[in-house]
C-alpha cells in the first residue's frame, strides 16, 4: 500500500476525533448543519458537495464561513485531497488568522500547522482585503428530453476578477442518488458538458453547475446539491400521446380520408350528389 493510500486510510479511521462539535454546524444557512451530520456520518463526498453548496449561498456571516472552511478543511482531508484541504484552510485563516486546528490527530495537526506557518510566511495573503466581485454562473434549463438521448447543457461567466478556472457539472438520474461531476469544456468562452444518454431517464435528470477558483473551492454555482435543476424526461407512453408533430400527421391523414370519401360520394358520373357523409374530427 503507498504511503499516500496509508494516510488517506489513516484519516478515515481517525475521523471519530475531529468530528465537529455540534456547535460549529449552527448558523442561518441549514446546509451546514447538514454538511456536519454528513460528515460525522463518514459520508465525505456527500458532505463535501453539501458544504460546497452552503459555501456559495448568499447571506452567509464571516462565521458561517469560517466554519464551512473548516467543515471542508477537514472533508478533504478525510478524502486524502491535501492540495484542497489546504485552501480550505488557508480561506479560513483569511477570516479567523488566530485559529488553530485543536482536537486533531497529531498528524492532522502537523498537517495543519506546516500550512499555517506557509501562510503566515507568505504575509497572511486575505486578511484585511476587499472582498473580490461576485461571479455569475449564466445558464437557461432545457425544458425536457428523451429517454436514452444525451443532453448537453452549457453556461457562461460574469467573472470581473476571473477567479474562475473550471467549471463543474453534477448531475444525477432521479432524486435519490449522489450527484456524478464532469468538469466542462471552454469553448471561447462558452462551457459546455454533456449527459450521458444511459443516465436520461424518466422521471427527471437533476443538475447543477459549480465555479471553481485556483484552489478547486467553489466561488459560484447555478443550483445546487439542496435546490438542484431538473430536466422532465418522459416515459415511453408519454412520448407517443404528447408529440404534436405525430398528432398533426394523422390529422391531415383524416381530413385527406374525408375530402376523398367525400369526391367519391358525389361522382355519380351524372354530376349529382347522391348522399351527404358527415365526419366530424377533433
Amino acid at each position: 500500500m503507498s504511503r499516500f493510500a496509508s494516510f488517506a486510510l489513516l484519516l478515515a479511521l481517525l475521523a471519530p476525533l475531529h468530528r465537529p462539535a455540534p456547535a460549529e454546524a449552527q448558523g442561518g444557512n441549514p446546509l451546514i448543519r447538514r454538511g456536519a451530520e454528513l460528515y460525522d456520518e463518514l459520508r465525505y463526498e456527500e458532505a463535501l458537495q453539501t458544504l460546497s453548496a452552503a459555501l456559495v449561498r448568499s447571506g452567509n456571516s464571516d462565521a458561517d464561513r469560517a466554519t464551512i472552511y473548516r467543515l471542508l478543511a477537514f472533508t478533504y482531508l478525510a478524502l486524502g485531497r491535501q492540495e484542497e484541504a489546504a485552501g480550505a484552510y488557508r480561506s479560513l485563516l483569511a477570516i479567523d488568522p488566530e485559529f488553530e486546528a485543536r482536537d486533531l490527530s497529531p498528524r492532522m495537526r502537523a498537517f495543519f500547522r506546516q500550512v499555517k506557518e506557509q501562510w503566515e510566511a507568505e504575509g497572511r495573503p486575505g486578511v484585511a482585503t476587499a472582498p473580490p466581485a461576485p461571479v455569475r454562473i449564466l445558464h437557461t434549463s432545457p425544458p425536457q428530453a428523451d429517454p436514452g438521448e444525451s443532453v448537453e447543457l452549457s453556461a457562461t461567466l460574469d467573472d470581473p476578477d476571473g477567479r474562475v478556472e473550471q467549471l463543474v457539472l453534477a448531475y444525477r438520474q432521479g432524486t435519490d442518488s449522489v450527484f456524478q461531476r464532469l468538469d466542462c469544456e471552454d469553448r471561447d468562452g462558452t462551457w459546455v458538458a454533456t449527459i450521458p444518454g444511459e443516465d436520461v431517464q424518466p422521471p427527471l435528470v437533476e443538475y447543477y453547475f459549480e465555479a471553481l477558483d485556483a484552489q478547486n473551492l467553489p466561488v459560484a454555482a447555478r443550483g445546487d446539491v439542496a435546490a438542484p435543476l431538473r430536466i422532465a424526461v418522459e416515459g415511453a407512453d408519454e412520448r407517443v400521446v404528447t408529440k404534436w408533430w405525430l398528432w398533426t400527421i394523422i390529422g391531415v391523414a383524416v381530413v385527406g380520408a374525408a375530402v376523398t370519401t367525400g369526391l367519391l360520394l358525389r361522382d355519380d358520373g351524372g354530376g349529382s350528389p347522391q348522399g351527404t357523409l358527415i365526419i366530424n374530427v377533433r
